[in-house]
């Protein structure tokens, strides 16, 4: 009988062991499932040590069927390692999956060599060949960055501004301007 009562014991222990491991089997692929479709997300697009990137928002036209086809972001992704730049893509982030599916599917119809194409989720991603970056540097791509978000701040804070003064022979003249 105290056989017996060991061997339940022994099968209720291996038991349980089996159950939590297909309970942290099922966790694991639940979270790789979970994060598979997310790695590419906002934050993925900020530079960091082993990469530049420039994102360049759209001028949507206001044309449904033409903006379909038209990303809402662009990033251009540089990798470097020390001086040197080791790879480049552009990620076209569109608003969505379907719109992505329709421009990837439009760029296949075109006759589009899709070799360097990728559909990832909203992304098209355009991976550039070797020759595409050769000779350019990682201090190059970083001041060329630099100074596309510069013209971007200057323009974004010339649109803020309603009224400008302007001087004109010693005289001050207010000027509207208009958006």
């Amino acid at each position: 009988m105290a056989n017996k009562a060991k061997k339940e014991n022994k099968n209720m222990i291996i038991g349980g062991i089996c159950a939590a491991v297909v309970v942290v089997v099922i966790i694991v692929v639940a979270v790789l499932l979970a994060t598979n479709g997310n790695k590419l997300n906002d934050s993925y697009f900020q530079s960091d040590d082993t990469k530049y990137v420039l994102t360049v928002e759209s001028e949507l036209t206001g044309d449904e069927e033409e903006d379909v086809y038209t990303p809402v972001k662009t990033h251009i992704v540089y990798t470097y390692s020390g001086d040197e730049v080791t790879g480049m893509k552009t990620y076209g982030e569109f608003a969505d999956a379907s719109s992505a599916q329709k421009a990837f599917d439009a760029i296949k119809e075109s006759g589009e060599d899709m070799t360097n194409y990728a559909l990832d989720g909203k992304y098209i991603i355009v991976t550039a060949t070797p020759d595409q970056y050769e000779g350019m540097t990682a201090s190059d791509v970083k001041s060329q960055i630099e100074f596309y978000e510069s013209l971007q701040n200057m323009t974004l804070d010339e649109e803020n501004v309603d009224e400008a003064e302007v001087v004109e022979g010693g005289e001050s003249v207010e000027v509207e301007v208009e958006e």
